[in-house]
């Protein structure tokens, strides 16, 4: 067996065991922030691929653990899922747009590690752009190296630690100043009082959002916004 062969098969093993068990592998974070940029997200609009890799109940409670968690930092913000089958490619600039926003952030997923027995994702990586709309420029990247977790594990709990994620490292470089980190309890867990539950999520988010299609003369175009779309 070749080393590398050898590696996928750990790698594999590794994450198998951590899907039967209650526990969770830390989220490894690599991020790299524009050492000129002095802006705070006052209005953030946040895009992410459909489901995020994990379904609607995953995608739902990060989405309402980070309007939270932002919430308290003093950004107002709202969400966008796209399926990567958009034709209207400047719609969601539009939308951000209409929100009134003044950075965009777009996360988009891909790579990890797929169970060979029924195709299960036991790992993702996230890719996390930040750009101010009015400087027309990425601030902020991240890089998020992310395990599902043991089976245990209510899937919501884990869409909140994605968002837990994220936004540390957004307070860690300073985008989000002013509000502290959260930290996660033993083995990669989150308090249950602290996962957003079925149907809570926050109001102004409805399941199918119908806006304006037409976009600003002025907007830039979806190719300006790199991780805009879901990788294949």
């Amino acid at each position: 067996m070749s080393g590398t062969s050898r590696g996928s098969l750990v790698s594999i093993l590794f994450f198998a065991t951590l899907v039967v068990s209650a526990c969770a592998a830390p989220t490894v974070a690599v991020t790299n922030r524009a050492m000129d940029y002095q802006g705070r997200p006052v209005r953030l609009y946040v895009i992410s691929s459909a489901g995020m890799g994990w379904g609607p109940e995953f995608s739902g409670a990060f989405r309402s653990k980070f309007q939270q968690i932002a919430r308290q930092c003093g950004t107002n913000t709202s969400f966008e899922e796209v399926s990567g089958l958009e034709l209207d490619q400047n719609g969601p600039l539009a939308r951000a747009n209409a929100f009134g926003a003044d950075t965009i952030l777009t996360i988009s997923h891909g790579g990890g590690v797929v169970s060979g027995q029924g195709g299960a994702r036991l790992s993702a990586s996230y890719g996390a752009t930040l750009r101010d709309v009015k400087q027309s420029r990425a601030v902020w990247r991240g890089n998020f190296s992310f395990s599902r977790g043991g089976t245990a594990i209510a899937i919501e709990e884990r869409g909140a630690v994605l968002a837990i994620d994220i936004t540390n490292s957004l307070k860690k470089d300073g985008i989000l100043p002013g509000c502290s980190q959260i930290t996660l309890g033993q083995n990669g867990r989150l308090d249950p009082a602290a996962v957003p539950k079925p149907g809570s999520g926050a109001p102004g988010l409805p399941a199918a959002p119908v806006y304006s299609s037409q976009a600003p003369n002025a907007a830039p175009s979806l190719r300006d916004l790199q991780d805009l779309l879901p990788k294949q």
